[in-house]
């Protein structure tokens, strides 16, 4: 009795947590759905890279996991820069540090924030990255690695963007101090997306990026308490 009583108690306090965080990253994305600001500014952006590369490269269905790790790189960091620098710069995040939230929960709500964003972005331009650069592979399972991949790089990026919160020069620093973190991520998506096109899932690959990812996430969560 006692037993089932405490683990009872300790799936409550689990649960707690996560609850509060699927708050913060459920009212980010009312507003966002609200403003269409960041998701917009995300979908222009990387149609218009995916139009340029199509026209630019004479073959670019051979070049197709390089070029799509490209434009979602740069499209994601109009979104990783802005989950963070926002609530500084409008000065509500002394309202979430005086909420009942702990700073790992606001990293936490933000990383699921963004790995919507993401995902939602993934679903509508990677099938058009496809037609436009006129690919030959297996569409489903390219599309399915690919996904892990865009969430590990989500989940990284957001985790560690807020070690550069309190620097001027934000914005220009966050994708060159990432890049050279997250780049094990991009050369084993690289290699992941073309084998998935085969038809081949290379499941030691994604083992390994969701293994990285969960050491950059864990780092972030450590060193929550000192940069938030």
């Amino acid at each position: 009795m006692d037993s089932s009583f405490t683990m009872e108690v300790a799936l409550k306090e689990l649960w707690r947590p996560l609850m509060r965080l699927l708050e913060l990253a459920k009212k980010d994305l009312r507003l966002e759905l609200k403003a269409k600001s960041n998701i917009s500014l995300m979908l222009l952006f990387s149609l218009t890279a995916a139009f340029l590369f199509s026209a630019a490269i004479p073959k670019p269905g051979e070049l197709f996991s390089p070029l799509l790790l490209i434009i979602f790189f740069l499209t994601g960091m109009l979104g990783y820069s802005t989950s963070f620098l926002k609530e500084y710069d409008s000065g509500t995040i002394e309202g979430l540090k005086a909420s009942p939230l702990t700073p790992q929960e606001i990293i936490g709500g933000k990383v699921v924030f963004n790995l919507c964003l993401m995902l939602s972005v993934q679903a509508l331009i990677f099938p058009i990255c496809y037609a436009l650069f006129d690919v030959e592979g297996n569409f489903i399972s390219a599309f399915a690695a690919f996904a892990v991949c865009n969430a590990a790089l989500s989940v990284s990026i957001t985790s560690l963007s807020p070690l550069l919160s309190h620097s001027r020069a934000r914005e220009m620093l966050l994708p060159v101090v990432l890049f050279p973190v997250i780049f094990p991520l991009i050369s084993s998506t690289v290699v992941i997306v073309d084998n998935a096109l085969t038809g081949y899932l290379d499941f030691f690959r994604i083992l390994f990026v969701v293994a990285y990812d969960g050491i950059i996430a864990t780092l972030s969560m450590i060193t929550a308490d000192r940069v938030i």
